[in-house]
């Protein structure tokens, strides 16, 4: 058995971060069920996080609006706009993402407390491989249930994941204790924490976001799946 060891750099509101998300989870399925013995193989993904800081305001912005003074965006014409609208779109369908842009987005950091609870879910998974089993399992889907909810919620439901109540009805749906989630955002605990990883992810990621990097080898952006399968190979003939 191999344990595959991922850090997984990434915002939530990054729409190239969910892509490359599904990217690897459909990596990671393909392996198990294709590479002899993947099935006994262990993926362990560290989530890192990353703030893009989308909304300099005091107060929740809309997504389009913001659009318009962000300085990748604001100087696009609105054909290119289109253009760039309908590639992220067919690359979302691709990767089964059903992609909508309204919708808000908190003041920086936006996305803290979603990551915070990242964080907070991923504290619970056990790390020694003898106990992945049973419970550690059971943790690990919530954790990368609640992971996929956050992505969801944001980039296809259209809501403001920096407001508490959002995050606690996604905590919810992904097995986690509402109330419990609730009172862990409240207590502002691992806030400076992840403020702390995030700033060292931008020195990390100086070409922004997505990026993982696998058993030691960075791979920046949206990655094939092919070329997924062919970085766990390596790891797995050099390990």
């Amino acid at each position: 058995m191999t344990v595959f060891e991922i850090q997984v750099v990434s915002d939530i509101v990054c729409a190239w971060c969910y892509i490359s998300h599904r990217s690897l989870e459909q990596a990671i399925s393909l392996w198990r069920k294709t590479y002899p013995g993947g099935k006994q193989d262990e993926f362990r993904l560290l989530w890192t996080p990353y703030y893009l800081n989308y909304n300099p305001h005091s107060h929740s912005v809309e997504k389009q609006e913001l659009a318009k003074t962000n300085p990748k965006t604001k100087d696009l014409t609105q054909e290119q706009r289109d253009k760039l609208t309908l590639r992220m779109d067919r690359a979302g369908r691709a990767a089964g993402i059903a992609f909508k842009w309204g919708g808000k987005i908190g003041p920086n950091p936006g996305s803290r407390d979603a990551h915070r609870l990242i964080r907070w879910s991923s504290a619970a998974i056990p790390t020694s491989t003898s106990s992945s089993e049973d419970g550690g399992n059971m943790e690990r889907e919530k954790r990368d249930a609640l992971i996929e909810g956050l992505f969801d919620a944001y980039h296809c439901r259209e809501l403001d994941i920096s407001d508490r109540a959002v995050l606690c009805d996604i905590a919810a749906q992904a097995g986690f204790d509402a109330a419990e989630v609730r009172t862990y955002l409240d207590s502002g605990a691992d806030a400076d924490a992840v403020d702390a990883a995030a700033a060292e992810s931008k020195s990390l990621a100086n070409s922004g976001v997505p990026m993982l990097v696998v058993q030691g080898e960075r791979m920046d952006g949206v990655q094939d799946i092919q070329d997924l399968m062919e970085v766990f190979a390596r790891v797995k003939e050099s390990g």
